[in-house]
This record gives structure tokens, C-alpha cells and sequence, in this order.
């Protein structure tokens, strides 16, 4: 198998807008009542202003996952604090892979690269935001060690939705 996570950056910017698009519509379109919000939200993560933005800013970093092609990504800002806490540490705020390259282990081999990667930086808390529908995923980042910390609400004109909170020490 033919595994690479390598650092993305400013020449990335059309893979990393395909894929963003494409992975979130086939992940959690469903999710929307409103397509006209979901297409505002994915304009304000994966408009090329938005990554390029995003690709400049030194304190967060994106990355790709390829096996023989662009099969997924992850963004990593590099101190946060979660929301009415106390608590800071590398926020994991993105980790998709496109929908027929899951199960295959990808996700966890990035998952502790980027542990790794954070370590290697003195970092000494994960956390990251998962959507309460996504039962998957949740499940998923238990089985890497993290725990849940909170709720919050994600709110747009037409519907609220619960982001559940985990965390845990790296």
C-alpha cells in the first residue's frame, strides 16, 4: 500500500478545493436543510480566497493523503482554546477522506501522524469538533483515545446542530 501525508501548501490550493467540496458534500450534505447555507459554509472553507487565506496563515496547517492520487486532507490549527473553557491545545479542525477510501486505515494513520506532528511541536492537548449526526467518525476518535469534553451549537438560519467536543492529552 502507497501511503503519503505530505504538507500542503499555496500550489495545493485546487486539489485541496476539489476535494474539500466534493469529500463534505458526499459526507454530510444530507445533514442541510438548506443547500444554499451548506454551499455558503463550504464557500468560506474551500473558496480559493479562503484557502489561500488559510494556507498563509502560520498557525494553522493543512495537509493532504495520497495513495496513488489525493484521497484526503486534514487542517491542524496549532493552539485554541475550546469555547467557555479553560482549555487550549491543537485544534484538529479537519480530517476527510474521500468516501470510498474509508475503512482502510487511512484516517488512523493520519490521525497519529498528526499526534506526532504535535508532539514533535511540545503540544500537550488534541481536540476537535464532531457533528452529533456523524456517529462514525465519533466512534472513530474514541477508539483513538479521545474523550467527550462538551457540546456546542452550530447555528445558521435554518437549523441548529450539536457539535460534540473531544479532547485528549498527546
Amino acid at each position: 500500500m502507497i501511503f503519503n501525508i505530505r504538507d500542503a501548501d499555496l500550489t495545493d490550493s485546487g486539489i485541496l478545493n476539489e476535494l474539500g467540496y466534493n469529500i463534505y458534500r458526499s459526507h454530510f450534505s444530507h445533514m442541510w436543510i438548506s443547500e444554499s447555507e451548506m454551499n455558503v459554509f463550504l464557500d468560506a472553507e474551500y473558496s480559493y480566497p479562503a484557502l489561500e487565506k488559510s494556507l498563509q496563515d502560520p498557525s494553522t496547517s493543512w495537509y493532504l493523503a495520497e495513495a496513488h492520487h489525493p484521497i484526503g486532507f486534514a487542517k491542524i490549527t496549532w493552539e485554541s482554546c475550546i469555547p467557555e473553557t479553560s482549555i487550549s491545545g491543537v485544534l484538529l479542525n479537519k480530517l476527510y477522506l474521500i468516501p470510498t477510501e474509508t475503512g482502510k486505515n487511512y484516517g488512523k494513520m493520519m490521525f497519529e501522524r498528526f499526534i506526532a506532528i504535535a508532539q514533535n511541536r511540545g503540544k500537550k492537548y488534541l481536540w476537535l469538533e464532531v457533528l452529533e449526526q456523524n456517529e462514525r467518525a465519533y466512534r472513530f476518535y474514541e477508539k483513538q483515545g479521545m474523550l467527550h469534553v462538551k457540546d456546542t451549537v452550530l447555528s445558521t438560519a435554518s437549523q441548529q446542530s450539536t457539535l460534540k467536543i473531544m479532547g485528549m492529552p498527546i
